[in-house]
């Protein structure tokens, strides 16, 4: 009974100072940041790298041949035909692929080759023209019966004869991944209910590895586009309740950092892709490497924190209790000797905001603009399409250069992550800066249409890749500040749902975006542009929703005053506190020169002197009061 009471005691006592107080009790054990926090967050960024390997490694899967490696043999379209005329059609095949100065005009007319070919060795043999209309001969184009594969590399085009009119089926497989990725956010939303985040990491870790390897080992593309999807599923377990512990283990400026650059190793990821592939020239070995390399974070995951305020939540206070402990002893921060009383109301209180219903139409009252709410579902839709499409058209700038190509690209990726978070720490209009360069990089792109019309050498790619970088570079510092300033539009209470609504969008874009690549065949240069046109429209919505949102934390920058305005404003100042010093005449020189040497203001003040010399006046006395005060008790 005694004890009774005194728990009762505690806790009435405890919930009086939390409520006074309002600390959250998990923040004040954990920190901001600490070595705890570092461990686990180093752990949960290095989960990212494979998952970011999973998702590009098309690029090196599924390249596109380079002239020659195709050959394309003539249907037995009439089986009276002699030998020599084969010869003949086989010869005037070779010069017409000679002929081509690309690998990109190689890739597109390959499948008609052998066409062209006939009616050309027809009209020789013969001396008759087959058919002189423009019209007639673009719709005279023959399939090839059989295609000859003369490379040694072994990709998804090889293996599943994915050329001619099945080459769509390569922009299919990146659609499925995509596919993955929505249903695996919304199951891991509704798993996050029962299954503890970090769980949930090991069962995704888990699922990539034997999906992943599945993925490369089966012989049919049905299967493989099957398995893909599959593991994009667990790939999106695994980074939806690692991003879920970073928000729950951080707080502050720490959380903005690290939810920041955590974007940072998919980057690693890219840089890290080319030097994996070279190893291997099979696309099945390539998936098998990438997938297995999980088993050292399937090792590392014991060192992975779980969620303190999940595991409060669903009232398992004991393990709750147990990861802040940790936390305290690695951080060196003190502990409260009623932890474990104020776990349990902080448990009950956390229950009980659970109880109260919430939905996703909830976000949609009015509280905030329905149109900024369609701002920013379009926006994300857009940044997460030039993410995906930018990695899959670097294909088609050749695959003598694929490899520095993507490196290239991680790199620009993690500039533009540290210039999206200057945005977000440094600037009070992020959303502006952010789209001011979107809207730059964009247009800019527009200008590759000027390059000259040359053989795909490595100036021309060099030249190319600029715009793609431009454009990477550009989309990477969106990124970072979508990332980390979308959920300030709503409030707290309908954050989950609103963040919900925006990735599941934008990843429903993703789905349907690998397509896109296919418009290589009108132009090559019709994917850069729509991808271009795409920026700089988001751009404009940026910048728009800047009117609403900015940093009210970062002070405003004032103009830099010359010395000629410092002198004469600094001057005004001195008179008018030489004006009311009488005051403090009867103390010692040496004091009245410190106080005047120590007398300070800011650029603000300097330049408003002249705007409310009434109001600085006043200022000025209180602080020269403030001072005599502070010199009397000195004396």
């Amino acid at each position: 009974m005694a004890d009774t009471i005194s728990s009762d005691s505690l806790r009435r006592k405890s919930s009086s100072s939390s409520s006074s107080n309002d600390v959250d009790i998990v923040d004040q054990i954990n920190g901001c940041f600490g070595r705890w926090q570092l461990r686990t967050i180093l752990l949960i960024f290095l989960c990212k790298i494979p998952t970011a390997w999973f998702m590009a490694c098309i690029i090196y899967t599924a390249p596109y041949p380079r002239k020659g490696e195709l050959v394309c043999r003539p249907a037995g379209w009439n089986a009276s035909q002699s030998q020599e005329l084969l010869e003949e059609h086989t010869e005037i095949n070779t010069l017409l692929s000679e002929e081509r100065s690309t690998d990109r005009l190689f890739n597109v007319d390959v499948c008609s080759a052998y066409a062209l070919s006939l009616t050309q060795g027809f009209v020789r043999r013969y001396g008759q023209e087959w058919n002189t209309s423009s019209r007639d001969t673009d719709s005279s184009h023959l399939p090839c019966e059989k295609v000859e594969h003369t490379t040694a590399y072994k990709s998804l085009i090889t293996q599943f004869d994915l050329i001619c009119s099945r080459r769509v089926l390569v922009a299919v497989t990146q659609s499925f991944h995509a596919l993955g990725a929505l249903v695996g956010g919304l199951l891991a939303y509704k798993a996050l209910s029962s299954i503890s985040p970090r769980r949930l990491m090991l069962y995704g870790m888990l699922g990539q590895i034997f999906c992943g390897n599945l993925t490369g080992l089966v012989d049919t593309y049905q299967l493989h586009v099957y398995f893909r999807c599959l593991t994009s599923v667990f790939c999106a377990f695994m980074y939806t309740a690692g991003q879920f512990i970073l928000n729950d283990i951080t707080s502050g400026q720490a959380r903005i950092l690290v939810i920041t650059l955590s974007e940072l190793f998919w980057s690693i990821g890219l840089i890290l892709l080319p030097a994996i592939s070279i190893y291997f020239d099979d696309w099945s070995y390539l998936y098998v490497a990438i997938s297995s390399s999980l088993f050292i974070l399937v090792w590392l995951h014991r060192w992975i924190a779980d969620a303190p305020r999940w595991l409060l939540r669903h009232q398992r206070i004991e393990e709750a209790l147990r990861e802040l402990l940790e936390s305290a002893t690695y951080n060196g921060r003190k502990v409260p000797l009623t932890l474990d009383v104020q776990l349990t109301i902080y448990a009950k209180d956390l229950e009980s905001k659970d109880q109260k219903k919430r939905s996703y139409c909830g976000i949609w009252d009015g509280e905030t603009k329905r149109s900024q709410l369609i701002y920013i579902h379009c926006i994300w839709a857009c940044a997460l399409v030039l993410y995906n499409i930018i990695l899959l058209m670097i294909r088609t700038l050749g695959s003598a250069q694929v490899h520095v190509n993507t490196a290239a690209l991680g790199f620009a990726e993690m500039v533009g992550v540290f210039v999206g978070l200057y945005f977000i720490l440094y600037t009070r209009r992020h959303w502006r800066w952010a789209g001011n360069l979107m809207i730059v990089a964009g247009i800019c792109t527009y200008f590759v249409w000027l390059l000259p019309e040359t053989a795909r050498n490595s100036r021309r790619v060099g030249l190319e890749l600029f715009f793609w970088l431009l454009l990477k570079f550009a989309n990477s510092a969106s990124i970072a500040v979508l990332t980390t300033c979308t959920g300030e539009m709503v409030s707290a209470e309908k954050r989950v749902f609103f963040l919900l609504s925006v990735i599941t969008f934008s990843r429903l874009c993703l789905v349907f975006s690998p397509l896109l690549t296919t418009l290589v065949v009108i132009h090559p240069l019709v994917p850069i542009t729509i991808i271009a046109t795409l920026g700089w429209i988001y751009g404009l919505a940026l910048r728009r929703l800047n009117r609403y949102y900015w940093n009210t934390e970062q002070p405003h920058i004032d103009h830099v005053p010359t010395p000629n305005t410092y002198r004469r404003n600094s001057a005004l100042i001195l008179r008018r506190r030489s004006s009311t010093s009488s005051e403090v005449s009867g103390f010692s020189n040496e004091l009245l020169s410190n106080f005047e040497h120590n007398l300070a203001v800011s650029i603000a003040d300097i330049w408003h002197i002249n705007f409310n010399p009434i109001n600085e006046l006043e200022e000025i006395e209180l602080n020269e009061k403030a001072v005599k005060s502070r010199s009397l008790e000195t004396v």
